[in-house]
């Protein structure tokens, strides 16, 4: 029982070990022609984004340090002490009217950077959506300048928009169905929606018809559906998972021997599906989108039978309509 017991904390000291954060010294930062309060506001960002990222355990530098800025051997030492596997050294120096921002990561006892990134600062605000994609990305194989998370645009970044707070657009689609009973046949529609930008999910209200022209032979399906879907990033081109219920409306035509009659229903619907919004940034944004659907009501159709004299008789049947919708819209900013 000791030798399971030893073997079970040797386990776990070992799973701990993988699983625990590199602890990475942070220099303080070189800041050359500009005010060093604008350093010591990037080192505590720098502190809470590090943080809010929960790959690395930041050690910041203290007064007792008494490490020179800039000093890479220093610096290594002091890491070196403070237990931490790598260490930070990021540059701030004043060009005209732009400050150009550099930050290296290093592993201790390496002189070559495992990471390094630079990027420009046209105000002091710009040193927040810098310190916050550098933060996001460092230590990664992705560079903090290629980041397109349209929250963190500078002010320098002058081809994209900021984003701010929730964006709501109004727009209209085209739609298009796939009803998989009782016979697969694509029609199309329209349909009007509103859609909430809020960064971490999407709210979408949308009415829509489908088979609006004079195809007596299916029904006619409208819906007025709100949904819920997650993005898959902040990118001004973001993909998405999500769904949503509906209030569902069929009308069609019943065929007997003798007359047409028609059909109307109604109930609730689930769509469940994923797509991609294009231009999130813009005042202008499109979507496109694949859901599955299916009724949680019956619909009724007329189907054709022979009876063992060979003359043809009209059988309603009802179905649980289920199938695929297409759709493609574009908006505008309200």
């Amino acid at each position: 029982m000791k030798h399971i017991k030893k073997l079970l904390a040797i386990a776990l000291t070992f799973a701990a070990s993988i699983y625990a954060a590199e602890r990475v010294y942070l220099a303080p930062i070189s800041a050359v022609g500009i005010n060093e309060n604008i350093g010591i506001a990037a080192e505590k960002l720098m502190n809470a984004y590090i943080d809010e990222n929960n790959r690395y355990v930041l050690i910041s530098y203290s007064e007792e340090d008494s490490i020179k800025v800039g000093d890479r051997e220093s610096i290594n030492k002091k890491a070196k002490e403070k237990n931490c596997t790598k260490f930070i050294m990021a540059e701030f120096t004043r060009l005209g009217e732009n400050v150009i921002t550099s930050f290296k990561l290093y592993n201790v006892n390496s002189e070559v950077p495992v990471w390094s990134d630079r990027l420009k600062a046209n105000n002091p605000e710009d040193i927040d959506p810098i310190v916050q994609r550098v933060a996001r990305n460092i230590g990664t194989s992705q560079k903090a300048t290629r980041d397109n998370d349209i929250y963190t645009v500078t002010q320098q970044e002058t081809r994209t928009p900021k984003k701010k707070g929730i964006n709501t657009y109004g727009g209209v689609k085209v739609i298009g169905t796939l009803p998989l009973n009782p016979d697969p046949m694509l029609d199309a529609g329209l349909g009007i929606f509103l859609f909430c930008d809020a960064k971490d999910y999407f709210f979408n209200a949308e009415a829509s018809i489908v088979n609006i022209g004079e195809a007596s032979d299916r029904p006619t399906l409208a819906n007025i559906m709100l949904s819920l879907m997650y993005p898959f990033g902040t990118s001004s081109t973001s993909p998405f998972i999500g769904g949503g219920l509906a209030f569902g409306y069929r009308e069609g035509v019943i065929k007997d021997n003798i007359n047409d009659v028609k059909a109307e229903t109604s109930g609730l619907s689930l769509e469940a599906g994923g797509g991609v919004v294009f231009n999130r940034a813009s005042r202008v944004m499109a979507i496109a989108q694949v859901n599955y659907f299916v009724d949680f009501f019956t619909t009724p159709f007329f189907e054709a039978k022979k009876d063992t004299k060979g003359n043809s008789a009209g059988i309603k049947k009802n179905h649980y309509m289920n199938g695929f919708k297409f759709s493609l819209g574009l908006a505008l900013g309200v």
